[in-house]
């Protein structure tokens, strides 16, 4: 027999949602939001991916959502596929694209790939959301204005070729890199440094920080899953709770006596120099960091 909760579970942490290409991630978080009403209110997301990307979406619920910019520093891993020979004004395959009339090979892309592993610059390419004289590029871009855009610093800790296909002319490819990395322009570099030309023709983020993409469900599933609940029975599917979700931080335990003075936002006397998450019995309380006032910890969010 079916067992009903008398109370309803909490409804605060992230979700990981497969985002389907075709849409924003401020479409998802706006299906997400429809699907859970009334019970949840708030809604977010950390990381933006374009319209045409599938993959991993970090779904913040509740109050998940105020610890987005721990999840939006996490590191990013992709697979995508640049197709050389042609060039879009997008860099990616939403654009205009043009025959550029020149080949290349696995031997010439293997040899330029470790000119992009490590710290590099990057351009910022006119699609971005940058802002450039109190407007942002891509509102310049749609008026079909092109301006000289700021440089960047990333970092690529890993870029491998998964396949290469000489008659199409496509690299498939994976990528792990900095919060901030513009994967399309890494694809258009690389085309360039080659002499071919190149683009965006598929991208899929497979992971962030430790959250992988298999471990999530599509929007679809998500969908239909809350649409399925028993009344009553109020978790939201896939939830992963804002203790577990931010174990990538280390963690500071503190005893009964000092939770009432965490929840009121008391300084802790020492801890590493870094956001740590306090927890007590596993609930977390709050995510502290250094003090510019001296030694000691401050609260950063408190839950």
């Amino acid at each position: 027999m079916a067992q009903f909760r008398t109370r309803r579970a909490p409804d605060d942490g992230v979700v990981l949602i497969d985002k389907p290409s075709g849409c924003t991630s401020h479409d998802v978080v706006a299906r997400v939001r429809r699907a859970l009403r009334p019970t949840v209110k708030k809604v977010g997301h950390a990381g933006t991916l374009d319209p045409f990307a599938t993959g991993l979406l970090l779904i913040l619920v509740g109050r998940g959502t105020k610890l987005a910019r721990f999840f939006v520093d996490l590191e990013k891993e992709y697979v995508g596929t640049v197709r050389f020979g042609f060039t879009s004004d997008t860099g990616d395959r939403m654009g205009d694209i043009t025959a550029v009339g020149q080949r290349t090979s696995l031997e010439q892309v293997s040899d330029v790939l470790p000119r992009f592993i490590g710290h590099i610059r990057q351009q910022v390419p006119m699609t971005s959301a940058v802002k450039v004289g109190g407007e942002r590029l891509y509102k310049k871009a749609h008026r079909g204005e092109t301006v000289a855009t700021p440089v960047k610093d990333v970092e690529i800790s890993a870029l491998d070729v998964i396949d290469f296909d000489d008659h199409a002319q496509t690299m498939l490819f994976r990528v792990v890199c900095s919060k901030g990395t513009y994967v399309r322009q890494l694809a258009i570099d690389i085309g360039n440094a080659v002499g071919a030309g190149g683009y965006l023709d598929e991208l899929a983020r497979t992971a962030i920080g430790p959250f992988r993409l298999e471990d999530g469900m599509s929007l679809a599933a998500f969908e239909e899953t809350v649409q399925g609940r028993l009344e009553g029975d109020m978790r939201i599917p896939g939830l992963v709770v804002p203790s577990t979700a931010l174990q990538f931080m280390p963690a500071v335990t503190v005893t009964a006596a000092q939770t009432a003075g965490v929840r009121n936002g008391a300084r802790l006397p020492s801890g590493p120099p870094e956001p740590v998450r306090v927890v007590y019995h596993g609930e977390l309380l709050a995510v502290y960091g250094p003090s510019d006032e001296g030694p000691g910890l401050r609260p950063l969010v408190m839950l």
